[in-house]
């Protein structure tokens, strides 16, 4: 079933339960309690004296690698800017221990996380091998990426997803399409899960299709709102001086909480995008607080003025100049969010 809220602006429903994002998360009016609140992420498991021991070491040892290359590199600039390529491993890693990272909610993965991070370890110790040797193999297939940040400075990882057909050097003149792609609502997603997850796993991203495709961290789970709003820039900068990417064939993607995201972007960067396509997802914050955790807002008057940095619908007119197709489940309460923004953009 389609509607054409306005042109360019497209409502698509889903019909039956088959997309239909779980009200099991939301808290309700408790998450204004400060003694209520969950913990999220949730705390971490406690990591054995022997698997810490080891793990630290070899925090260490990579570290010491990442110093050396620092030196080593100062006058090959090219391999010194693939350093975040190594400092990934290292981050993921170290803040897992730093920060009682390790979650694990059945006795058997508490295991599963140990190994994940031996695995970064080996994995940041390969690249940091290669880079001494002068080599980069992992930039001519699907890998997890890292940046460095201008807002402050840190190391940033993204997923980067490259279409088979892509060969360096090959076909002169060719650009690819390149998609965003917005992850969900996911409270275990620790910088170790997200780069131990290939490419592509967490996403539909349009099996064989010549496509690069950029899966974004955006800074934990805040649908990619403020500093998870650069993310894209960043990621999307980084990408396009590597690869040939087409800058009008640039798409943007995202269910549940990428949706929201998803929403933002379209929004907001309505010029860098061919299409944007959110599933389900919210646009804004007062009636979708009413909607999916049955609360009833009362904000001061300088929280009004702030949702105008969060909420989407004011900016709904820009959706005229960017070709949008957005999903919901028929039952799913986040249908909310494509309802409120065809409300908005009918009225502009």
């Amino acid at each position: 079933m389609l509607l054409t809220a306005r042109p360019r602006f497209i409502w698509a429903l889903l019909l039956g339960s088959a997309i239909i994002s779980s009200a099991s998360l939301a808290d309700g009016a408790k998450d204004n309690l400060p003694d209520k609140v969950r913990p999220v992420p949730p705390p971490g498991v406690e990591v054995p004296a022997a698997d810490r021991a080891e793990l630290e070491a070899g925090v260490a040892k990579l570290g010491n690698d990442i110093d050396a290359l620092r030196i080593s590199l100062k006058d090959r600039p090219k391999l010194l800017a693939l350093l975040p390529d190594v400092q990934i491993y290292h981050n993921a890693v170290r803040y897992a221990l730093k920060y009682n990272e390790f979650l694990a909610s059945k006795p058997n993965q508490a295991k599963q996380e140990f190994d994940s991070a031996r695995r970064a370890l080996r994995d940041g110790a390969q690249r940091a091998s290669d880079l001494r040797d002068g080599k980069a193999p992992w930039l001519n297939v699907s890998a997890a990426r890292g940046y460095v940040s201008k807002i402050d400075g840190s190391v940033q990882p993204y997923r980067l997803n490259i279409p088979a057909s892509f060969k360096p050097g090959a076909a002169i003149g060719r650009k690819y399409r390149l998609d965003f792609s917005e992850h969900g609502r996911n409270e275990p997603l620790t910088e170790l899960h997200f780069i131990s997850t290939p490419p592509g796993k967490d996403h539909t991203i349009g099996g064989a299709a010549e496509k690069f495709v950029v899966e974004l961290y955006g800074r934990y789970c805040n649908a990619n709102k403020f500093a998870g709003e650069i993310d894209l820039l960043e990621a999307r900068d980084a990408v396009m001086k590597e690869y040939p990417i087409d800058e009008n064939r640039q798409l943007n993607i995202g269910f549940s909480m990428g949706g929201a995201a998803c929403w933002q972007f379209a929004v907001h960067y309505t010029d860098l995008f061919a299409a944007n396509s959110p599933g389900a997802g919210f646009a804004e914050t007062r009636e979708f607080l009413h909607n999916f955790q049955n609360e009833s807002v009362k904000p001061t008057w300088y929280e009004q003025k702030l949702w105008r940095l969060y909420d989407c619908t004011d900016y709904a007119v820009n959706l005229f100049n960017g070709p949008t197709v957005a999903y919901s489940g028929e039952l799913d309460g986040q249908k909310q969010s494509a309802d409120i923004m065809e409300k908005y953009a009918a009225e502009e």
